[in-house]
C-alpha cells in the first residue's frame, strides 16, 4: 500500500474563554482570548511541516451549538491554507457543536468533508487522485446522544485502511459526560485500523494495536483541570499499513500545578526566592509558552504561622504577578494556596497511645482503597449531568490530595496551638 501520513485533533472548542481568570493582567488578555485560534494555527502549520494527507477532526470544533462568525471565518482561513496544499479535511461534530447548530449558511472549500447524523458514511482519503485510506464518521445530530455510535461502524472489504472518527466516551469516563457512549469492545468489532476520537480532553493511548485507538485530547487547556502538555497526534502509516504515532504539544498557554514545600525556611523572602526560582525554570521551559500556575505551599515547618496570618497567602500571591513577565514566555500565577502545617515530631506522635496516635495510624494505612471508595460514594451525585455542570469530579491526583489535606487538618485540630 501507499505510505501516508495524517494530523489527528478533537476538541478544539475555539474562541472559548478561559475559566477562573477575571484578574489576570490586562497585557495578558489578549494572549489568552487567542490562544484557542493560535493552536489550531499550529496544528495546520504542523500539517504543512510534516507534508501530511490530511487532518482528522474529531468533534467539538466549536464550544457552542451557535458559533461564532469569528471562529467560522477562520476556521475558513486555515482550511484554505490545507487546500493549496491538498490536504483533506474531515470532520465530524460533538455534543458542544451538533450540526443542529447555527452553520447552514457557512460552505468551506472543497478539501472540507464533514460527516452527517443519520448514518455511519465513509469517504476515500486521495493521494495524487488514488484512494490510500477510507475514513467512517458520523456527527451528533443534537448535544444529548446517548446511543452506542461505535455499533454503526463496519469496514468494508475493499477499503485499503480504515480510519474511524468518532466523538465517543470509551468505558464511561467519569470526568467526562456520557455521551455515544462505548466499550473497547465495539471499536475493535467494527474492524478499523485506526480510531481518530474526541471528546476526552487529556491525550490518551486507549489501546496500542489492532486496532489503535486514541484520544488526542484537547489543543489547549482553558483551566486548572486541564493542565499539563496539550496538542495533537501524527500519525504514520508505512507501506504494510503499519502505523507509528507521535504526540505533539500546540498549546499557546499552559496550566501547572506547582507543588513548594517550606520546610527548611524560616523567613518569607526564603520562600520567595524558591517560589521566584520555580517561576524562572517555568519561563525557561516555556520558550514561546505562557504558563498560569496553581501554587501549593506543603509541608511542616516554622513559617506556617506566619503564613496563616490573615492575608497572607492573598500577599503572597499579588507579589509573585509582579514576577509575570509579558509576552508569550509570561508566568501567571493563578493562585496560592496554604497546606502547610507547624512543625512537629510526626514519628513520636504516631507511637502515643492517644487519640493522636490513633489518627495517624489509622492515616498511615490510606491507600488506594479509600480513594476508591469516595469515589463510589458519590458517583451518583456526580453522574447527574445537572451536577456535572457545576462541579466537575475530581481525577486521582485530587482525590490523593484531599485525603492528605485531611491528614494535615485532622493534625492541627487535634493539637491545639499552644500546646
Amino acid at each position: 500500500m501507499t505510505p501516508f501520513r495524517f494530523v489527528h485533533t478533537a476538541d478544539l472548542h475555539l474562541d472559548s474563554p478561559f475559566r477562573g481568570l477575571s484578574e489576570v493582567a490586562a497585557d495578558l488578555q489578549g494572549i489568552m482570548r487567542e490562544a484557542t485560534f493560535l493552536a489550531f494555527e499550529r496544528i495546520v502549520d504542523l500539517c504543512l511541516t510534516r507534508k501530511a494527507d490530511a487532518l482528522l477532526i474529531a468533534g467539538d470544533l466549536h464550544d457552542a451549538a451557535d458559533r461564532s462568525l469569528r471562529s467560522l471565518a477562520r476556521m475558513r482561513v486555515q482550511f484554505q491554507r490545507l487546500a493549496e496544499h491538498d490536504i483533506g479535511v474531515f470532520m465530524c461534530h460533538g455534543n458542544h457543536d451538533p450540526l443542529s447548530g447555527w452553520e447552514a449558511r457557512f460552505t468551506w472549500p472543497d478539501n472540507v468533508r464533514v460527516f452527517g447524523t443519520e448514518a455511519v458514511e465513509s469517504k476515500p482519503l486521495l493521494k495524487a487522485g488514488v484512494e490510500i485510506a477510507r475514513v467512517y464518521g458520523v456527527s451528533y445530530g443534537t448535544e444529548r446522544v446517548t446511543d452506542n455510535l461505535a455499533s454503526w461502524f463496519k469496514k468494508e472489504a475493499d477499503a485499503p485502511w480504515s480510519i474511524g472518527l468518532l466523538h465517543t466516551n470509551v468505558g464511561n469516563d467519569q470526568n467526562h459526560l456520557n455521551y455515544a457512549p462505548c466499550e473497547i469492545q465495539d471499536l475493535k468489532d467494527a474492524g478499523m485500523d485506526y480510531w481518530a476520537l474526541g471528546h476526552i480532553h487529556a491525550h490518551r493511548v486507549v489501546h496500542e494495536a489492532d486496532p489503535t485507538i486514541v484520544y488526542p485530547g484537547n489543543p489547549q487547556g482553558r483551566n486548572p483541570r486541564e493542565s499539563g502538555p496539550r496538542g495533537c497526534y501524527v500519525v504514520e502509516v508505512d507501506n504494510q499499513g503499519r502505523l507509528q504515532g507521535e504526540f505533539v504539544p500546540v498549546d499557546l498557554v499552559r496550566w501547572h500545578h506547582e507543588s513548594v514545600s517550606i520546610e527548611g525556611i524560616a523567613h518569607l523572602d526564603g520562600l520567595l526566592s524558591r517560589l521566584e526560582d520555580r517561576i524562572e525554570e517555568l519561563r525557561r521551559e516555556s520558550v514561546a509558552r505562557g504558563a498560569i500556575v496553581r501554587w501549593s505551599l506543603t509541608g511542616r515547618g516554622l513559617l506556617h504561622r506566619e503564613l496563616a496570618r490573615p492575608g497572607r497567602a492573598e500577599d503572597l500571591l499579588a507579589t509573585l504577578r509582579e514576577r509575570c513577565g509579558t509576552g508569550p514566555g509570561f508566568v501567571w500565577s493563578e493562585s496560592v494556596q496554604d497546606f502547610t502545617g507547624r512543625e512537629l515530631d510526626l514519628g513520636a506522635l504516631r507511637a502515643e497511645e492517644n487519640l493522636v496516635g490513633d489518627f495517624l495510624r489509622l492515616a498511615s494505612q490510606v491507600d488506594a482503597t479509600l480513594v476508591d471508595e469516595l469515589e463510589d460514594a458519590l458517583k451518583i451525585l456526580l453522574g447527574d449531568p445537572r451536577v456535572r455542570r457545576h462541579l466537575h469530579p475530581p481525577d486521582q491526583a485530587r482525590w490523593h490530595q484531599w485525603v492528605q489535606e485531611a491528614e494535615q487538618q485532622g493534625i492541627d485540630r487535634l493539637i491545639r496551638e499552644d500546646d
